[in-house]
């Protein structure tokens, strides 16, 4: 164990005396900088669309850098160079990746990085003008889907004598308008019932509620539930 420590050291005092920062630091510095613009689209705000998601700008960023260091790392050893094996499998398994764009745009990110710690500055820097160019068609040429609007969940309460033909009476006016129920709960002893629902329109409730009229319900009100489970009283 104490001559094995020794040699550690020497090890890495002999890999850091042949190491050249001045060679190095230039190719991990500019496998950050395509792996940024790449990932921010910068174009994108001459479009006026939306850039993309936060961790994937960063997955994409430390990923190009990781290719670059992996290929440093390995040099001219063919024994290293089956570690570039482990990556692939874990950027198509590992990760959950809704849009298959995403993980194309991660294979070129790793493809730029191995450039850049290669050395070929020259290859890296005409392969991102081919991204950013085939980046930049997709993006005006693709249509962005408008945004669905967020479903409000609320909650509907009530009393009534025959508490089997509100609820019935309920179900049928919120049917009509579309409005998911989705629990109910009876209370026979207090004569008052709940229904927790889902607004897929704002105003549908209301308009929903607006049919019940003549139905024999008293006290009825409809609380909005938040994402946590809190409650705002509305009517």
């Amino acid at each position: 164990m104490e001559a094995t420590i020794p040699a550690l050291f020497e090890s890495a005092k002999a890999e850091m005396s042949a190491l050249s920062i001045t060679v190095m630091l230039p190719r991990m510095l500019a496998a950050a900088f395509i792996g940024t613009v790449l990932s921010l689209r910068p174009w994108r705000f001459l479009m006026r669309r939306a850039l993309p998601k936060a961790d994937m700008i960063q997955a994409q960023v430390l990923l190009c850098a990781a290719a670059a260091v992996i290929t440093a790392v390995i040099g001219d050893s063919v024994a290293k160079a089956f570690g570039l094996v482990g990556l692939g499998g874990f950027v198509r398994f590992r990760s959950g990746l809704k849009d298959p764009r995403d993980a194309a745009i991660l294979f070129l990110m790793i493809g730029l990085g191995m450039a850049c710690g290669h050395g070929s500055l020259g290859l890296a820097g005409v392969g991102t003008l081919f991204v950013a160019a085939l980046l930049f068609v997709i993006d005006l040429f693709n249509r962005e889907a408008p945004a669905a609007p967020a479903k409000q969940r609320l909650l509907v309460s009530a009393q009534a004598d025959d508490l089997v033909g509100a609820e019935a009476s309920l179900r049928s006016a919120l049917g009509e308008r579309n409005v998911l129920v989705k629990s109910c709960a009876l209370d026979f002893d207090g004569r008052r019932l709940e229904l927790e629902v889902e607004e897929p329109v704002p105003g549908s409730l209301t308009a929903a509620l607006g049919r019940t009229e003549g139905t024999p319900l008293r006290g009825l009100r409809w609380t909005a539930v938040g994402p946590k489970g809190t409650r705002e009283e509305l009517t």
